[in-house]
């Protein structure tokens, strides 16, 4: 579980998040929802030790620094080494927790070997996406943060990526932020927004419910 106590962050007299303290359950599909602009960003950041704030942040009882190695975030852009090939950089961020022959083997579900060999900086940001899935199949974190993971993804890889984040959280706990909501209504478990300066859980176990995110954000967002 990751514990959300009593975060505030502000630039200057800019308040971005307000006194706000919530979980975020082990084994779950999390999201959060929010206009972009309002801080789910810098939320992440702060919750990776990036950016200062007040509060605290705890995963499963332990501070970051004592668990960075388990978490894993993919930002929108998916920072790669541009100058280096597609495997190069699997083999570079993989920390050698799996053999050169299972990482291609992985990589190979996401992307053809041709491509692989090919310079990052040559990849389409599609492409990109489809690297960093893969290195969450080698790396398999215990936290995983995915900030607008459907984007640039053709329909068929969307699908595929839908089963396999329910799969990774099976032993993962994983938080979402997006806003292609047609993707995420099939998965998500537990719905957070971003409201106000203030983030609160909103809606538990989503799939049981009749709701979709369209409805929630136009009725508590917008």
């Amino acid at each position: 579980m990751i514990e959300c106590k009593n975060i505030s962050k502000k630039y200057g007299e800019n308040v971005i998040i307000k006194n706000s303290s919530f979980d975020i359950q082990n084994n779950k599909i999390s999201f959060l929802m929010g206009p972009n602009g309002h801080g789910k960003t810098t939320l992440i950041k702060c919750m990776m030790g990036m950016e200062q704030f007040q509060g605290d942040f705890l995963f499963s009882g332990e501070k970051i620094n004592s668990v960075r190695k388990e978490i894993l975030v993919l930002w929108d852009d998916c920072p790669f080494y541009t100058n280096l090939t597609g495997f190069k950089n699997l083999m570079i961020f993989s920390e050698n927790k799996k053999p050169k022959k299972e990482i291609k083997e992985i990589a190979s579900k996401f992307l053809g070997s041709d491509l692989l060999k090919n310079k990052v900086k040559h990849y389409s940001y599609g492409q990109k996406k489809k690297l960093a899935l893969a290195l969450v199949e080698i790396l398999e974190p215990k936290y995983l943060i995915m900030d607008e993971i459907s984007n640039g993804l053709d329909y068929e890889m969307i699908r595929y990526i839908q089963k396999l984040i329910k799969h990774w959280a099976k032993h993962t706990t994983v938080l979402l932020t997006g806003h292609q909501f047609s993707f995420y209504n099939e998965i998500i478990d537990d719905v957070f927004i971003f409201k106000s300066k203030d983030i609160s859980l909103l809606v538990e176990d989503f799939q049981h419910s009749d709701l979709k995110l369209e409805d929630i954000y136009d009725e508590s967002i917008v």
